[in-house]
């Protein structure tokens, strides 16, 4: 089976793990991408934001004949979305949530308000709007938070505010800031599949040990049961398809409790999943149920503890 992966980028161990049942195609709005040199075919297209860009996903689809295509980059999911039926007349899956889905999780403010009408714990978030409200009343301020782009990926533009001196600064300094009550904890991300009916066939927690540049660098896959379940849990409030990448904060409270409260989810693989990949969860096989329209089974929790230490490697060319 032939799949085609977007904005490949760096994303190699994402590629090779791919490799070992399929024949994958890779595309990249440039050809000097270190992931360009491990795919079975690549192909230079338009930014997704250029005319022809669809066009050009789908001729390459017919050439190389592809049954599915995987998206990487958030920013271009909603073009996708829209473009879903392009694809299916040509005998193409996307693997992607619905646009529904892609509207509330590429927009933070928007995954706020699904967190909290769904009852589902966060932190405190507020508009750029409503915290200079509370900042101008004389409100307690309860530093330190977090500001990020409303619509921003990874960590490009996050910063930890610790006073209003600060606050004020970034909140003209970052375009379209929403900002969030930093939530004290470990850090885990939770590397979810659902089937086409959105049910979860696997959730695997993995503790963020290390962080550059947005992307972990040290990672450890927990057989956290609670994790799993409130996981689970929140999936069900909406539904997804294929890869989602979660993530929460947990902490301690007073006698031994453990609070979780979840701050992101990404509708698409992220960076670290190559160690769910090596706890022996079988996302090639997920993925040829999901094209073939067949039933996935279920295997959750059935996975190994694992370390993950990631480094950097070069290409020469």
């Amino acid at each position: 089976m032939n799949i085609l992966l977007t904005a490949v980028g760096k994303r190699v161990q994402l590629i090779k793990h791919l490799k070992s049942e399929f024949r994958v195609i890779g595309v990249d709005c440039s050809s000097l991408v270190a992931a360009a040199n491990f795919l079975d075919a690549f192909y230079e297209v338009p930014r997704y934001n250029q005319q022809g860009y669809v066009d050009s996903l789908i001729d390459i689809c017919d050439k190389e004949q592809v049954k599915a295509v995987i998206p990487l980059y958030e920013t271009e999911f909603m073009l996708l979305v829209e473009n879903r039926k392009r694809f299916e007349e040509h005998g193409i899956i996307l693997i992607l949530s619905d646009k529904r889905v892609i509207e509330t999780f590429n927009d933070k403010w928007s995954t706020y308000n699904f967190f909290k009408s769904n009852q589902i714990p966060t932190p405190d978030t507020f508009t750029d709007e409503e915290i200079l409200k509370k900042i101008n009343s004389g409100d307690v301020m309860n530093y330190p938070y977090i500001i990020k782009p409303v619509d921003g990926m990874g960590s490009s533009n996050v910063f930890k505010i610790n006073n209003e001196k600060e606050l004020r600064f970034f909140i003209d300094y970052v375009e379209k800031p929403v900002v969030q009550s930093f939530a004290k904890g470990t850090e885990y991300t939770i590397d979810v599949f659902c089937d086409l009916n959105g049910k979860v066939v696997s959730a695997v927690p993995r503790i963020r040990l290390d962080v550059r540049a947005g992307e972990v660098a040290k990672t450890r896959t927990v057989c956290h049961r609670r994790i799993i379940a409130e996981t689970i849990s929140l999936c069900k409030r909406t539904k997804f398809v294929g890869p989602i990448t979660i993530q929460c904060i947990v902490n301690i409270a007073e006698h031994r409790q453990e609070n979780i409260n979840f701050i992101e989810v990404n509708p698409r693989f992220g960076g670290g999943v190559p160690a769910t990949f090596a706890s022996g969860i079988n996302y090639c096989n997920f993925i040829k149920c999901l094209v073939k329209g067949e039933p996935i089974d279920s295997v959750i929790g059935q996975f190994n503890e694992i370390t993950m230490l990631r480094y950097d490697e070069a290409v020469i060319l």
